[in-house]
């Protein structure tokens, strides 16, 4: 089955479904988690950042409960919103109003000022995958289906183009000096693995230590492998690249990221990699459908997105 574009607006709601379900645990209603998760976040940001996030937690913490009740509560709705047609287009208008205030507020963007932010700990933040695959499964009324980004307003290049730049800003965090310095790239991977399940924490802390000795050179890899993913999507195999970010991303999941720490009780979402791999179908291009474009085009006067006619495509 295709993953046409519809069915990337099902997933992507299906997963604001689970955000909404994983919000509802008891955790999240009590104060430990306005003071130590919520306000946790904006430790060691610039100021600009850092402040209203602490600010914005203290606000929330007398009242946590309520307020934790209407976060989980919009993001089912959201989630909801996304499973019918009809409700699609407002429904992802208001996400993206959610997205905005969660990935500063609830993710200080990525923790990507700071410098600590990777691939392993879902920079540049799970939250704004949503948004930008939210923009790309906009519905539009194109029935062109060389790809779910190209009946979207950004088109197929423009999907590309949102992978390239998700992995390049990946790949620069990872060279930053603190993210490929000896111990980093080990400590990032283990540092999850408090509190889960026994077998995932040992696989973890067994990759974690394995590494240890290695880990600049592990670390400048990684950020090459992240290019060569980020580029290859403009090579004439992109769907090649599209397939290994998402199997690197599903890695990354299990090992770094540990499910998103939803097996903990207090993870509230399963963090990015699951977005990573969505974000590649929404991507994909399938090959016939490429292959039949032109005349495929021509029979349904189907127009190009703005992007798809800048970039030639």
């Amino acid at each position: 089955m295709r993953p046409s574009q519809r069915l990337i607006q099902v997933v992507l709601g299906v997963i604001w479904l689970v955000d909404g379900i994983l919000q509802f645990q008891p955790y999240m209603f009590t104060k430990s988690f306005a003071t130590d998760v919520l306000a946790g976040v904006g430790q060691g940001q610039p100021a600009f950042v850092g402040h209203p996030v602490v600010s914005m937690a203290q606000f929330l913490t007398p009242h946590i409960a309520i307020w934790n009740a209407i976060f989980a509560t919009i993001q089912v709705l959201i989630g909801v919103g996304l499973l019918f047609r009809k409700t699609v287009k407002p429904t992802l208008m208001a996400s993206f109003a959610w997205v905005i205030v969660v990935w500063w507020f609830g993710e200080a963007f990525g923790q990507m000022l700071n410098g600590m932010g990777t691939l392993i700990s879902g920079a540049p933040g799970a939250v704004l995958l949503y948004g930008l695959i939210g923009v790309l499964a906009w519905p539009t009324g194109r029935t062109l289906e060389v790809s779910a980004s190209a009946s979207g307003p950004l088109g197929d290049f423009g999907g590309r183009v949102v992978w390239a730049a998700v992995w390049l800003v990946d790949a620069a965090l990872q060279f930053l000096p603190m993210n490929s310095a000896k111990g980093a790239l080990s400590s990032a991977i283990t540092a999850g693995a408090s509190g889960e399940p026994s077998l995932l924490a040992s696989i973890s802390n067994h990759v974690g230590n394995a590494i240890h000795g290695h880990g600049p050179v592990a670390a400048v890899l990684l950020g090459i492998v992240e290019v060569a993913i980020g580029l290859g999507v403009f090579s004439r195999r992109p769907n090649a690249a599209l397939m290994a970010g998402a199997a690197l991303a599903l890695v990354v999941w299990v090992v770094g990221q540990d499910l998103g720490g939803i097996l903990t009780g207090q993870g509230t979402d399963p963090n990015a990699g699951p977005l990573y791999i969505l974000l590649a179908l929404t991507c994909y291009r399938w090959p016939e459908a490429v292959k039949a474009r032109v005349p495929f085009r021509a029979q349904q006067r189907v127009p190009d997105s703005p992007v798809d006619r800048l970039a030639g495509i």
